[in-house]
């Protein structure tokens, strides 16, 4: 308790080195959470811009479907099956969708489409998709007879709001799936994959066109947060029907983006590894000008009687006090970034936004705020401080105490 409070008073006797030495480890915790939100963020972003339009962040659907995804491979709507998975206190949402591909025509251009029967109310509540309307209106309930189409879809067909689309596929048991449909809206997704491809349409209008009323091709199942989603997978699967019903990850049905998303994780460790190593001589350097400043001051307290290891365990506690004050004041710092990012992302524009664009990333960079960020991060760069506090100790029990005086 003595050497605590020694150590306590002795980093006050100097408040500019202490400052100084805390600044630093405080800029250090500030810039590896600023960048691991970013990144995260980023990350996070990309991966609901296409599961939560798409496949879910996990999907059930009948067994096999995955493998011949055919509307013949439907399954009936069940209201046991949704009650099981609500069960579930990771599940914020179930979405039933009715997945289909057709031919769809306008004047004279045609192109391939996925045909997504949805229910809007739910897709409204999940995705906003309400607020990505461009032009025209949203889909209104699951018995509008309208459909919405991806922006970039209605470019290449060259049509507008409140034109006719036709759409020409395969129903249920081969029997045949053509329609006429009113153009309600026009949306602006961040995947620009489904922008250039979507139909969106009321289920109720897709089940009847498709001759499979009351049947679904999958239910997708929205969280709160995509993480531990083999354990999740495992769950659910366990909670319902694994006869019947598969249970399957983003991962699993889009290893693609997952590989992708591996793949420049590593870059960016590398980075921030980058940023540790600039982030530890920076330390170093304020450790080192703290123990060449005090050298007098410690080769009087050995040459009177301190133990040297007393004195190195002094200085180690010093170190460890200034970090905590530098890691307590960067999360702080951090959270208040964070959050400011998190409420008001940054909407890139110029060329910047077109290079996002053209490899189907939405142009907006938000930041993460999941606590693990701040937590690992701080606990890093308290490491780093507390391995680089042993050297003034080393150099306390190498010190000759005439030597110190003197110089």
């Amino acid at each position: 308790m003595m050497l605590l409070k020694l150590a306590w008073l002795n980093i006050w006797r100097n408040k500019r080195r202490t400052i100084i030495t805390a600044t630093s480890v405080f800029f250090a915790v500030l810039l590896a959470i600023i960048f691991r939100s970013l990144t995260d963020g980023v990350y996070d972003n990309m991966i609901h811009n296409v599961v939560s339009y798409s496949s879910g962040y996990v999907q059930i659907h009948q067994k096999g479907y995955w493998d011949e995804q055919s509307i013949d491979n439907t399954f009936p709507e069940d209201a046991q099956l949704y009650q099981d998975l609500l069960k579930n206190p990771e599940v914020t949402q179930i979405i039933p969708r009715l997945q289909t591909f057709a031919l769809a025509s306008y004047s004279n251009k045609t192109k391939g489409v996925l045909v997504l029967g949805i229910d809007p109310v739910k897709e409204r509540e999940v995705n906003s998709l309400h607020d990505k309307i461009v032009a025209g209106e949203y889909i209104e309930n699951i018995n509008d007879t309208a459909v919405v189409l991806g922006e970039g879809l209605a470019s290449h067909l060259k049509l507008k709001v409140n034109d006719t689309l036709v759409l020409l596929g395969q129903g249920y048991h081969a029997s045949s799936a053509a329609a006429k449909f009113r153009v309600k809206g026009l949306i602006k997704l961040g995947a620009l994959e489904l922008n250039n491809n979507v139909v969106y349409m009321p289920i109720k209008q897709s089940q009847y066109m498709h001759g499979a009323e009351n049947r679904l091709t999958s239910v997708s199942v929205m969280l709160e947060k995509a993480t531990n989603l083999e354990k999740l997978k495992h769950s659910l699967q366990a909670s319902i029907d694994s006869d019947a019903y598969e249970v399957m990850s983003w991962k699993e049905m889009m290893p693609e983006m997952d590989q992708y998303i591996e793949a420049d994780s590593t870059a960016h460790y590398i980075i921030i590894g980058i940023l540790y190593f600039i982030i530890s001589f920076g330390l170093f350097g304020t450790l080192l000008m703290m123990v060449f400043e005090r050298k007098h001051e410690l080769g009087i307290l050995i040459a009177i009687g301190m133990k040297k290891h007393l004195l190195a365990f002094v200085l180690l506690l010093e170190s460890i006090m200034i970090s905590l004050i530098g890691c307590v004041a960067g999360i702080l710092g951090g959270i208040v970034v964070v959050q400011w990012f998190t409420k008001y992302p940054i909407h890139l524009t110029g060329e910047l936004k077109e290079v996002y664009e053209d490899y189907g990333i939405e142009s907006i960079i938000y930041f993460s705020s999941h606590e693990k960020i701040f937590i690992v991060q701080t606990l890093i760069v308290l490491i780093l401080s507390i391995l680089l506090a042993f050297y003034p100790g080393f150099k306390v029990m190498k010190l000759k105490p005439v030597e110190a005086i003197n110089s």
